[in-house]
């Protein structure tokens, strides 16, 4: 609780993923149940909703892999730096709260499969990538919505490829 005469104020901030609605996806199934819970509450909030981070592509291709290759969907796929979101958090914490759900995506939107070749390809990884319109993402089946950010969504700055150089020299 605030001290009395003090400035600070109670609210809830919560990162949130995007599209976890209808998953079954038991991550995305617990951000909603989270996401229900703040909203019931009487304590102001803000519910920021990010794309899959950088960060996390490898895993998502990982994810595809079977029998030499990498089966994904040519789901559209819109990767946000883990660094823009933090900013994005940031502003949000100083600022009123809104009571309501943000989202943040990158700047850009690719074909997962697309996604995916050009990172195997940045790792000199020979995988071919297999195209499946109902190759499960953590088993979900995906279309071009599931994994972008709404129109009015906030877009990071950073672009996947030109972090992807970087990450792969470091």
């Amino acid at each position: 609780m605030p001290r009395p005469g003090s400035t600070a104020r109670r609210a809830s901030l919560a990162p949130s993923i995007v599209s976890p609605v209808g998953s079954a996806i038991q991550h995305f199934r617990a951000k909603v149940a989270q996401e229900n819970l703040i909203k019931a509450s009487k304590i102001p909030y803000a519910i920021l909703r990010a794309t899959q981070f950088f960060e996390f592509i490898g895993s998502i291709v990982e994810s595809g892999a079977e029998d030499g290759g990498v089966r994904l969907s040519p789901a559209l796929i819109q990767p946000v730096a883990a660094d823009d979101v933090s900013a994005a958090l940031a502003d949000l914490a100083v600022g009123a709260p809104v009571n309501g759900t943000m989202e943040i995506g990158g700047p850009d939107r690719f074909p997962l499969d697309e996604l995916a070749r050009r990172y195997l390809a940045e790792r000199d990884d020979a995988r071919e990538v297999i195209v499946d319109i109902h190759a499960r993402y953590f088993g979900t089946e995906l279309n071009d919505h599931s994994l972008i950010a709404g129109d009015g969504a906030r877009r990071g700055p950073r672009r996947f490829f030109s972090w992807l150089g970087r990450a792969t020299r470091a």
